[in-house]
């Protein structure tokens, strides 16, 4: 079903012509691929009537006649969108309240975390040593961004916008799959206590929204703790992204590991292999690869969801940028912050997306 379009045409077929390109086969692409049934000319012209009323007015608002530069509001078109407020405070927006004098501490953490995207691309590295960067990427962020040994430690309050943001969403990301490993392991275990303690675990929490169990860490876990014993409020919300996270794609990772036949395991068995090395050389690779896809969608999930740990006080990139536009100068702007976030997001999550349909061409690839 994937590999046909909308009209039931084998989508290899448009790729294999190697003729050159003319205007005779620009128009015979649009009349077979746009206008191939009165349904499909419908579509297509509902389709650009709304893309040329819409996109116009869209683009003129936002880039047109917008102002760029300026000194306040009075320098801002009424009509228009006005981005003086975005220039004054993008170091707020990327820093946060992140003390100046360690900011190349933040600037290292990014290149840090984004060398990982190029490193997981390529093949010309052993996988042992891209599995063990992932691994690594959480300390080295959290001794970055948070402190320690070498580094001067900085203040949960300090941690704020878009590193923040990048902060908890790449260690959440990083820390929540290995958790779902064991987790989707122990349900399928045949230990009953471990079977049910999981089974439990998963049942419980998927039952019960994120926020609430971030208002329990924030709010209620202090309460059970012993008189002087304090846990940062950062090191909770990381647990409850990483706990709540793993239930999810736990139940993922064992919907995957169900499909992996029983006779491979079974032959897996019989030729002395024991079950953590069945697990490891037979089961979990296959699981983890049939699972890409639905991993990928949690991960773009995961990563949205760090939004949430606004209604707790601490001022991620949504926090940082809806504070700046509650300045009395700046009050009834309420597009533009709304649009630099979706941009950002956008672009983050189409990047984790990309990654997740190169290994999904790498895993067809391998497979024929």
């Amino acid at each position: 079903m994937n590999d046909l379009n909308f009209t039931g045409k084998p989508v290899e077929a448009r790729h294999q012509d190697s003729r050159p390109l003319s205007a005779r086969r620009i128009l015979m692409w649009i009349q077979r691929n746009l206008f191939n049934s009165w349904i499909d000319a419908v579509i297509t012209l509902t389709i650009l009537l709304l893309l040329g009323t819409l996109l116009p007015k869209a683009l003129n608002w936002l880039f047109f006649s917008a102002t760029f530069s300026g000194s306040g509001r009075a320098d801002c078109s009424p009509d228009a969108a006005c981005w003086i407020p975005i220039r004054q405070y993008i170091d707020y927006y990327l820093y946060g309240p992140f003390p100046e004098s360690e900011q190349w501490r933040v600037n290292s953490a990014f290149a840090v975390g984004l060398f990982a995207f190029p490193l997981l691309f390529t093949q010309r590295i052993s996988q042992k040593i891209v599995i063990g960067y992932i691994l690594l990427l959480p300390v080295i962020l959290w001794l970055l961004l948070k402190g320690g040994f070498i580094f001067e430690d900085i203040s949960t309050s300090a941690l704020g916008g878009l590193t923040l943001t990048f902060f908890l969403g790449i260690i959440a990301m990083c820390l929540s799959l290995p958790v779902s490993i064991l987790l989707a392991m122990g349900r399928q275990s045949k230990l009953p206590i471990l079977r049910l303690s999981c089974v439990g675990y998963i049942e419980l929490v998927r039952c019960i929204p994120v926020i609430t169990f971030l208002f329990m860490a924030s709010l209620v876990l202090q309460l059970f703790l012993p008189s002087g014993v304090t846990i940062d409020v950062l090191f909770r919300v990381l647990f409850v992204l990483i706990f709540v996270s793993a239930v999810y794609k736990a139940e993922i990772i064992r919907g995957a590991i169900q499909a992996v036949p029983k006779g491979q395991i079974e032959a897996s068995y019989a030729m002395g292999c024991g079950y953590w090395k069945t697990m490891m050389y037979v089961v979990m690779p296959q699981a983890l690869r049939n699972s890409v896809p639905a991993l990928i969608s949690n991960f773009i999930g995961l990563f949205k969801e760090t939004t949430l740990v606004m209604i707790l006080g601490l001022l991620e990139v949504m926090g940082a940028v809806k504070a700046t536009f509650n300045n009395a100068e700046w009050l009834g702007l309420h597009a533009e912050g709304p649009i630099v976030v979706s941009a950002f997001f956008f672009v983050a999550c189409f990047s984790i997306a990309q990654y997740g349909a190169y290994l999904e061409r790498r895993i067809k690839r391998t497979k024929h």
